[in-house]
């Protein structure tokens, strides 16, 4: 069970800021590429957001929002209250149009960085 002092704290954040983005590390040092795609697409959406880094807490953190919102992994963004997704849905909904329309803003001309970079393979360990 979550610990029920962190989920209010976690519920107020949520409810304070209309957009926010739960991740491993701080927009200006993203400490994961899942991380930095979502500060990325919200860079091209040129909007204000809240960012908490999950790292000093982080399976407290999960055991929280996986009660809130039934979701464990970051990064997570919330846009007025509402679990949006991850890096994947993030980019799906630039793509699409759909995050523009949650933001409230306007949909970037061109999107970039909206598609995942090349990525090496990952390195096996034998």
């Amino acid at each position: 069970m979550a610990d029920q002092e962190l989920k209010s704290k976690v519920e107020e954040l949520i409810a304070a800021n209309p957009v926010l983005l739960f991740m491993k590390g701080t927009p200006d040092m993203p400490r994961c590429g899942f991380s930095m795609r979502v500060v990325q697409v919200l860079e091209t959406m040129d909007v204000e957001y809240g960012a908490v880094d999950v790292l000093p807490a982080l399976q407290p953190l999960r055991e929280v929002t996986a009660e809130i919102s039934d979701w464990q992994t970051f990064p997570q963004l919330y846009v007025n209250g509402e679990l949006l997704g991850g890096a994947d849905i993030v980019e799906e909904m630039l793509d699409s149009g759909e995050l523009a329309e949650a933001l409230g803003v306007d949909q970037p001309e061109a999107a970039p960085g909206a598609s995942a970079p090349p990525v090496a393979p990952p390195l096996q360990i034998e």
